[in-house]
This record gives structure tokens, sequence and C-alpha cells, in this order.
């Protein structure tokens, strides 16, 4: 079995990304010796090469207290040394929502805290990241055990406060345990702990989250409206000497269901400490059979596939990797969950070569070669027609090769025209387009909810008032859904022209105006509002600071999502004829070169010999280029980013294989005295 599936697979889809990206860069030097480079083709070069150093790969981890989750994360990022990296002992190890990461901008090898106080205001944890001095920081040695202990450790700190104070500070009453002699009660120090450490699976991208219970699930709204929905994995813990708890339950239906099922998460659950289940006194098919009963059952609770539901022990595959314990490793099943996890990465590679801008970049590299090849084959033609022609003539056919160029650059150059009106076409959509989803109205309809909840401050008056926001922001992206429907016939009109070459049913299907993820992101966040509405006669009498909390979250989350939709349709708008634009653009360049030289021959009056030695340094010039981009291009075609763009490239090798064979093979033409 597999022991090191998932560092493997962060390792290649680390080296994947470096590469893609490295190809990009190549083609937009290509595009810069050539002197075929254009500001749309390097703008969208660009923007795909951000999505690629953009992305990451997450983790969360959630579960109740002494699930295992501290033991998991230290046998996932085990990297020798024989220690754990984060404490763990009975009880409650990580009090704070912890992330993990490492980011080549930060300094790593260090531990950011914030101050369990901050509760007492309504500023976000993503505001507070913005806001380095609220932070305590703690600085280790990676290299000294103690120091990196000593530090991370602090992550479980707590601190004594009175019943009120932890009341101000969000707590609920049966959430404080037992007071001491003076009355004080026990919680956290810190309200976030960010660890920056450098380590091999953390620098390939990986993060993970950390979440300590279901009480921080509730008393931190943006873990369930951001920190979890933006996770590409959940490992969802479980006891397996207790199975699935009233309170497992609580998360699994109130924060983990709805990713799964409408965000479409990949959620695995984790039938943790398998090994308390292991008994020597009875039958070893007896355990595995029980084990097997259990993860049935739990899948059933669930509703589940019995694949997504994982009986292992982590501390027991810690052990087995600490001691290079083989027997130990596979019993405790541990490789199982790397392997499944390196398959959701692979899955989240998929998704990202599907990305629109990586395709359009793609279909730049396709179409700028075989464009080349054309020219190549239309230049070695005109070469030898003149140099068949006899001396007299050479005049009148280089008048005629130049009318001929002409008429085919009017021809691109109306296309050109064409275009632009099209653009202008698309243009004027935009107005009708934002207005929906306009920052300004819903900043309006924000304040309307903010006199609304100040007004009505009782659960009925709450729940009316949330419901009444959420309803106005319906409205307004089904308004959105209805121009953008308009807006995709005219852009579907526009490539199915007949004078676009490259209009395809393949192509303009990838560069329709879509916001699905933006209103799946909307939904959520109705749902979490609706969920909370509901659960306001619950939470109203003793936690009005995380009443307020939770509102200013949704609605910055709401306002997060608007913001993106002005971003993806401004985008949309520059992009969505950008692969029609960029072949007209480089065929009307590459023929204005062409004409050029075309045009110094004819005034120069050179003698036929000189004209054709100049319109052979001009087929080398293009050959040159074509053998630079030959390698780039087969690149791609040993790695497709999509099935319809592999055939298109390869009916293109089909069509010219004796000329790119010839090319590849670095054919030298024969020189004309």
């Amino acid at each position: 079995m597999d022991v090191r599936a998932l560092h493997r697979q962060m390792t290649h889809y680390n080296r994947w990304k470096r590469q893609l990206d490295e190809r990009l860069q190549r083609f937009e030097h290509w595009l810069n010796n050539h002197g075929v480079f254009a500001a749309p083709m390097g703008k969208t070069l660009q923007r795909a090469r951000q999505l690629l150093r953009g992305e990451s790969f997450t983790i969360a981890c959630v579960g109740e207290f002494s699930r295992g989750k501290t033991e998991l994360i230290n046998a996932l990022l085990y990297a020798g040394g024989g220690r754990r990296l984060l404490p763990s002992q009975p009880g409650r190890t990580t009090m704070c929502p912890t992330e993990i990461f490492w980011d080549a901008h930060q300094p790593a090898n260090c531990v950011r805290l914030l101050p369990i106080e901050t509760r007492r205001t309504n500023t976000s944890l993503q505001s507070f990241k913005r806001i380095p001095q609220n932070w305590v920081t703690i600085h280790f040695n990676a290299e000294d055990h103690e120091q990196t202990r000593a530090a991370i450790n602090q992550v479980s700190a707590s601190k004594k406060v009175s019943v009120a104070d932890a009341l101000k500070l969000g707590f609920a009453q049966d959430e404080l345990g037992e007071r001491d002699e003076l009355g004080l009660v026990t919680i956290p120090a810190w309200r976030h702990a960010l660890i920056s450490l450098d380590h091999p699976l953390l620098r390939q991208g990986l993060r993970i989250v950390d979440t300590p219970g279901l009480n921080a699930l509730g008393n931190e709204p943006e873990l369930t409206l951001k920190t979890l929905p933006d996770a590409q994995a959940i490992l969802f813990l479980l006891s397996a000497d207790a199975g699935v708890t009233a309170s497992d339950m609580e998360i699994w239906r109130d924060h983990i269901q709805t990713l799964r099922e409408e965000n479409c998460t990949a959620v695995i659950a984790l039938l943790n400490k398998i090994d308390s289940l292991w008994d020597d006194l009875t039958p070893p098919q007896e355990v595995e059979a029980n084990i097997n009963q259990l993860r049935q059952l739990t899948a059933r609770q669930l509703d589940l596939s019995p694949s997504h539901v994982v009986a292992l022990s982590a501390k027991q595959g810690l052990l087995g990797k600490v001691g290079r314990n083989q027997a130990q490793l596979l019993r405790s099943n541990f490789p199982q969950l790397e392997r499944m996890l390196a398959e959701i990465v692979m899955r989240n590679q998929q998704q990202i070569i599907g990305h629109r801008l990586v395709g359009d970049s793609y279909e730049m590299i396709i179409n700028a070669r075989n464009g080349l090849l054309r020219r190549f084959a239309e230049a070695e033609q005109e070469f030898n027609e003149l140099r068949a022609a006899a001396p007299e003539n050479a005049a009148a056919k280089l008048q005629e090769l130049r009318d001929t160029i002409r008429r085919v650059h009017h021809d691109y150059h109306k296309q050109a025209l064409s275009l632009r009106t099209s653009q202008r076409l698309l243009e004027s959509q935009k107005v009708p387009l934002l207005a929906p989803v306009s920052l300004a109205q819903l900043e309006q309809q924000i304040a309307e909810a903010h006199k609304n909840l100040a007004q009505s401050w009782t659960t009925v008056g709450l729940a009316r008032a949330i419901g009444k926001f959420f309803d106005d922001v319906d409205s307004s992206i089904s308004h959105l859904e209805r121009e953008i429907e308009r807006c995709n016939r005219v852009m579907a009109s526009i490539y199915e022209r007949p004078d676009q070459p490259l209009g395809d049913d393949h192509l303009m299907m990838r560069h329709l105006l879509k916001i699905q993820k933006q209103r799946r992101q909307l939904r959520q966040l109705h749902k979490r509002a609706d969920d909370f509405r509901k659960s306001l006669s619950a939470v109203f009498s003793h936690k009005g600071a995380l009443i307020s909390r939770f509102i200013n979250t949704l609605v910055q989350e709401v306002r997060n999502v608007y913001v993106e939709l002005n971003q993806h349709i401004n985008h949309w708008m520059q992009e969505a004829l950008a692969p029609l634009f960029h072949r007209n653009q480089y065929q009307k360049q590459l023929l204005e070169h062409h004409m050029l030289r075309l045009t110094q021959l004819q005034s120069q009056r050179n003698s036929l010999s000189e004209q054709l030695e100049m319109l052979q340094t001009n087929l080398y010039q293009l050959q040159t280029a074509l053998g630079n981009i030959e390698p780039l291009y087969r690149e791609i075609l040993s790695s497709p980013l999509e099935p319809e763009l592999l055939v298109d490239a390869e009916v293109s090798v089909e069509k010219t294989g004796a000329q790119v064979v010839s090319i590849h093979q670095g054919r030298q033409l024969t020189r004309s005295s």
C-alpha cells in the first residue's frame, strides 16, 4: 500500500502548476521575441498565471472535542524527528480555531494569536487578519523542538474570567465549565491562531484548518460562512468507541451536510481511534467485522456512501510512521485516508484544468502555431512562384503577391471592425448587467436591514429583518440571471456568424457568462440565515453579541459575493470574445509583417536573386519562430486540457503533418543563387 500518496500527489500538483505557469511564460516570451505580442493576449496570460499562483488545497478537520483531530494532523504532517508537531494529550488540546500553512510572502515558523477579547467587537476575523497589531506573534526556531513545542502549545492556552465577562464574550451559560473557588470559569485565551510553518507538504500548497468542536463553530460565524465553504476537503472526525453522538449529528447537520450537497465539497467521515476496538482476545476476523459493521451504520446515519466512511487510528498511524513500522501503519488504515486525499487533490487539479482562462491560454498557443504554420506554407509557395517566374515578369509577380496579401489582410481588417462592433454591442449590456448587483443598491439594502434590526430587537423582528434582506438579495440575483440570459444570446449570435472561423459550440459554451458559483454561495448564506432565524429563540437570551457578529459576518459575506460578481462580469466583458480577437489580431500582424517586406522589395528595385534572398530570409524567420513554438505545442498535445481541444489540435496535425515533421526535424531550405 502506498503510504506517501498525499505527499507525492501534492508534490505532483505543485510541480504541475509550476510547469503550466512556465509554459504560459514561455509563450509570452515567444510572442514578445517575434514581435506579435498584443495587450489582450498578455492580459489573458497574466490572469491565467495569477489563477495558478493563487490556488492552494485546504483540508478542514471538523469534529467535537477529543475526537483526535490534533493527532490526525500530526500524522498527516509527520516529516521525521520522532516527535509530534502539535500538542496532543487527553482532553481539550486545541482551544481555538487554528490554521496551519506556509506562505512564501510571510515570515515562516511563527504563531500568530488573536486575543479572545476581540470578540467584544463586531469586527470580522478577515478584517482582523489585515490588522497585524491586534495579534500576538511568537517566532520559533523549527530546529529547536522545545521552542517549537512551547510556541505551538499556545493554541491550547486558557484563562480565568468571571461568568459575566464570559457571557459578554459570547460564551453561553451551558458552555462554561465548573466555577472555581473564586467563582471564575475557564475560557480559551485566544480567538484564532495562525501557524506559519516551513514544512514539505505545506510548501506544496496544503493548508489545514483545525476547528475545536461545536461551540467554536457556533461562536465564530466566519468558520461556517467562509472558512469551511472555502475548503476543498472536510474530514469529519468521530470516535469509533462512541459512534455518532447527538453533538456529532448537530455538527454534521448544521455545518457539513449542506456544503457536501450544494458546494460539492469532498467530505470524508473518519471513525477515529479504532485501536480502542482492537482486542487480543477476539479473533481478528471478528474485530474487522465489528469495525465494518460500525462503518456501515455510520454511513446510514450520515446518508453517506460507505466508501466515504473510513475507520482508522490516527495515533497508530503516527506511531507507525515514527517507528517505520509498516504493519502498524497498514493496520491503522491511515494510508487509505492519504490515498483518498490524494484523489481529491487530483480532482481539484482537473477543476483548474477546466478553467476558462487556462483553456483560452492553451487555445492561443495552438492557434498561434497553426496560424504560423499556414503562413509559412503560403510564404513558401510565394517564394517558389517568384523563383519560377522569368526575370522580366518578376515585378508583375511581386505585385500580384502583394495584391493577394492585401486582399486577405483586408478580409481580416473587416473582421476586426466587425469584432469591435460586436464588442461595443456586448459592452452596451454592461449597465443592465451590473445594475441588479450594484454595490450602492446593496448598501441601501444593508442599511435598511440594520435599521429594521435596530427597531425590532425581538426574535420575531430579527427573523423578519433577516428574511427581508435575503428576499431582496434573491430578487436582485433573479433579475441578474434574466439579464445574463439576454447577454448570452447576444454573445452566441456573435460566435455563430459566418465570418468567425473559430465559431464552434464548444468555444462558445466555454465563454458564456455563468454565475453558478456565486449563486451557490448566496444560497448557502441564505440557508445559514434561515437556520439562524429558526434558532434565534434559543440563542436570543444569552448571545446578543453572537447575534450581532453573525449578522455582520453574514452581511459581509454577501457583500464579498457582490464584489466578486461585479469583478466577474467586468472580466467577462473583456474576455468573452477574446479567442476571436486573439486569432484575428495574430493573423493580421503576420500579414502586415509580410506585406511590409513585399513593399520593401518593390520599392528597392533589387534584382530577382536579391528579392528571392530577402523572401528566403523571411522564410528562415518564420521557420525559426515555428521551431521555437513547436516544443511548447507538442507539450500541450501530450497533456491536453480538454478532449475537444486535443481533437482540434490533432486535426491540425493531420492536415499539415508533412510540414510539421519537416520543420520539427530542422529541414533547411535550398538557397537560390
